[in-house]
This record gives C-alpha cells, structure tokens and sequence, in this order.
C-alpha cells in the first residue's frame, strides 16, 4: 500500500453485538454494545452515556473463555480494570460521616469521651461537610483538624473504620448486573454452550 506515513494496515475480524437487556435485572440499562476484538484481547461495552474498555496483555490461548469468566465470576477483578479510580480521591461524605457517628456512639458506650463530649462531637459531625454529598479528601482533612473531632478520634485521620471513598457506581452496576449477562449472551455467540442447558 503507498500512502504515505502509512507502513501496513491490517485487517481484523472485530465482532459487535447489539444486546437488548431487559430493565428490570439490569438497574435500568435496555441496551449495551459489545465490541470484542480477540486480536488485542480486549473489549468494549457501550451504554447511554458510559464507556468502558479494556485489553490483557497475556489473557491466555482462549480470550473469550477468559472474558466470559471475567464478566461472570469476577466483578471485584473486572471493577478494578475499568473504573474510574480518580473518583476514588473523593471522600463521600454520607458514609463517612455515619461512620464517624458509629464509631463515636461506640467509643461513648465504651466510656471513652463524656456525654458533653460526644454531643459536641456528633454537632461538628453534622456540620462538618455543609451537606455536600461528595468532597475532596483535602477538604476532609482540614475539616477533621478543628480541635475537636481530631481531639476525640486521634491525631491520623486515616481510620479504616470511618473513611469511605466515593466509588465509580455506574462502573459497579454495570460489573455486577450487565456483565454476567454479557458472560451468558457470549457463550451462545462463541459457541461455548447451550445458553438453554447451562445452569452454572
């Protein structure tokens, strides 16, 4: 071929589905394109407005008994390659704070700060994040610094007990409802088994 900047083009057997979901299992998702290229053991599935695409580097001699694996039995593994781990800088605010309010109702059942105490705490809790649903983990940490909730819970703010980040939730969903289905709409495509007789 002389085109030139153009080295070689190569031809690849790419394949797309088009998978008509039913609402109801899927937290409202109807549809999702499915783009498996075998060639760069890679994937690409479409919704509305999300995206999410990955390739291995050595997935094994069968991708597509590896991804249907992967979609099915592993969505911890599968969440993990394609969220969106920027989101994971944020601190959600809800959670965190409900836990902080746990941990104080424990350490004041345990004795550990007064009555007083505790009310004070719990009063700072509430207002600590001026009703925002998701904030900065700097912002946590300037908040946490006040004199009093760092008085109470410790000098390190880095309490595994009442941190919780925000997470890539349309990430989750569609790893823990639409790509089991995925797995299943595979195996009949791959020819890998008889949807109707696979009860596993």
């Amino acid at each position: 071929m002389e085109i030139q900047g153009v080295a070689s083009v190569e031809t690849k057997t790419i394949k797309s589905l088009m998978v008509k979901l039913e609402p109801q299992f899927t937290n409202g998702h109807d549809f999702c394109e499915l783009i498996v290229d075998e060639s760069r053991n890679g994937f690409t599935a479409r919704l509305y407005e999300e995206t999410y695409s990955f390739s291995w580097g050595s997935p094994g001699k069968d991708f597509i008994g590896f991804l249907i694996n992967v979609f099915k039995n592993d969505y911890g593994y599968l969440y993990g390659k394609i969220s969106d781990r920027s989101k994971e800088n944020w601190c959600d605010t809800e959670k965190t704070s409900n836990k902080m309010k746990e941990c104080l109702i424990e350490m004041r059942r345990d004795g550990d700060v007064s009555e007083s105490e505790a009310r004070e705490v719990f009063d700072r809790i509430e207002d600590m994040f001026n009703g925002e649903s998701q904030t900065s983990w700097d912002f946590f940490y300037s908040a946490y610094f006040d004199g009093v909730i760092d008085k109470t819970f410790g000098p390190e703010p880095f309490n595994d007990d009442f941190m919780v980040s925000t997470s890539d939730e349309n990430c989750f969903i569609f790893c823990r409802k639409v790509a089991p289905i995925l797995a299943e709409v595979l195996k009949v495509e791959y020819g890998k088994v008889d949807a109707t007789n696979d009860q596993s």
